[in-house]
């Protein structure tokens, strides 16, 4: 592992100096590496050793904020999984029951369920129709996966999707790593980093997250806030280090400014 630019050193500083602060991170190419199949990932054993380090500490909270359902979660990170931990994106929160006022999942409506089993029937009918594309299902949203498919397979079968729901309308299509998510549910990690801001009324948020859909979280930080894009691509994220095995190194540097 490489260790910290000298700017994220820095910003990292300003960060730990906040007195209450909230540890953010997503899983599957941040705490994980990328697999080809998502049950096979597992966190980083320093890191998910870092991140309950981390929890310990006076005036810390930290969470991992994951596209995944919160059952897929539990699955794949080892105990003791950290106390906060946010899935789909945003339907699916969990936090300690103090601090969890204000919040239930959403139930969805009948026309919601419905519009749910309309867009997981098309994306059925298209992974069927391609080898190594399969399907991911969540309470509100499916999600489809090609990362095992072949390049013209897995292009083929994107533009399907994309084609097949974009006329239903109240479906949300999120595009990712190898994956394009459809839910009946406008919610997003942005919206979640700030829900929970509120609710722990932290004073500065660390947000870490590799793919497209973190987007979202970084663009809802402010300047006391600190965004760290994992690998390469554009982003409103203001750090940014090279791979999940970098993030150990983050971890133990904010931990030592910590204590």
């Amino acid at each position: 592992m490489s260790p910290l630019s000298q700017q994220l050193s820095a910003a990292l500083q300003d960060f730990a100096g906040h007195p209450r602060v909230l540890v953010a991170l997503d899983f599957d190419g941040t705490l994980s590496p990328l697999v080809d199949r998502p049950q096979d990932a597992r966190p980083l054993p320093e890191s998910a050793e870092l991140v309950e380090q981390l929890g310990q500490l006076a005036g810390v909270f930290t969470a991992v904020i994951s596209g995944r359902n919160l059952q897929s979660l539990s699955e794949v990170y080892p105990e003791p999984l950290p106390a906060i931990r946010i899935g789909s994106h945003g339907a699916e929160r969990l936090v300690p029951e103090q601090f969890a006022g204000g919040w239930s999942d959403a139930s969805l409506s009948l026309e919601q369920t419905q519009l749910l089993g309309i867009l997981t029937d098309r994306l059925q009918a298209i992974a069927d129709r391609h080898e190594n594309v399969n399907l991911e299902f969540k309470p509100s949203a499916t999600v489809l996966h090609v990362r095992q498919a072949s390049p013209e397979s897995a292009q083929t079968a994107m533009s399907e999707a994309l084609e097949s729901l974009q006329e239903l309308k109240g479906v949300k299509l999120m595009s990712g790593k190898a994956v394009l998510e459809a839910s009946v549910l406008n919610v997003h990690k942005g919206e979640a980093l700030a829900w929970l801001r509120r609710t722990l009324n932290v004073q500065s948020v660390l947000f870490v997250g590799d793919d497209v859909t973190d987007e979202n979280g970084f663009k809802v930080l402010t300047e006391n806030d600190l965004g760290v894009k994992v690998g390469s691509g554009p982003t409103a994220a203001t750090q940014r280090i090279d791979s999940p095995f970098e993030v150990p190194d983050l971890l133990k540097s904010l931990i030592s400014m910590r204590d």
